[in-house]
């Protein structure tokens, strides 16, 4: 496992929540493998045999970092008390904003001063689903900046959007199979740094990593 990966699982920890005062104006099986590497003719397959082989690659992860804008190859996994979906998961863009636009949305200076926001864009195409109950996907979403230091998330309570930063979202919108999408997380990461991947970690022994370009 790539030290990248090791801190990711380090960085699943709970959202940072930054509650704002409102103001006046509102406010993988071996077995598996051994069957790929050993020989066999065409006449020992049979079809059953090819479509399950051809799925199991479709849901294998990738073996190293993807680059931002690519789709992962296969579906994952999403499973949590909001519902189960297999998503097929395209990080989409990484903006970046400044420590201004942070405080001209009303976030105080204590609680950001040295950092900035990092806005992370993801796609999903939802495979298939159960009693999906305005899931939030992005919720798997990580960046990692300069020496894989996770970033913070952000979740502002009672603040203004951020300049240039994740639209409204909206929480009404109802998932289904069949629905392509994007939802976007805003995160913190240093001054003077740079986001240098982004992760999904459905898997957290082997998440979806994306190097940002």
């Amino acid at each position: 496992m790539s030290h990248g990966r090791k801190t990711l699982l380090r960085a699943v920890v709970p959202a940072t929540v930054l509650a704002l005062a409102l103001t006046g104006c509102g406010s993988d099986d071996d077995s598996s493998d051994g069957g790929k590497k050993g020989k066999s003719s065409s006449a020992d397959k049979t079809e059953q045999g090819s479509q399950d082989k051809e799925k199991e690659q479709e849901d294998e992860a990738p073996s190293g970092p993807l680059t931002v804008g690519q789709t992962a190859p296969g579906t994952h996994d999403f499973d949590m008390s909001s519902g189960k979906a297999k998503l097929q998961i395209t990080s989409q863009k990484v903006d970046k904003g400044t420590n201004a636009d942070l405080l001209a949305a009303g976030l105080k200076s204590k609680d950001v001063k040295g950092q900035y926001p990092v806005f992370v864009y993801f796609k999903y195409n939802v495979k298939s689903a159960q009693k999906l109950d305005q899931p939030d996907f992005n919720i798997k979403a990580r960046v990692l900046g300069d020496d894989d230091k996770p970033g913070k998330k952000l979740i502002a309570i009672g603040a203004s959007d951020i300049k240039g930063g994740c639209p409204a979202d909206d929480d009404d919108k109802t998932w289904k199979a069949g629905m392509t999408d994007s939802l976007c997380s805003t995160f913190l990461l240093p001054e003077g740094t740079e986001p240098k991947q982004v992760a999904w970690a459905g898997d957290l022994s082997n998440p979806l990593l994306w190097n940002v370009k």
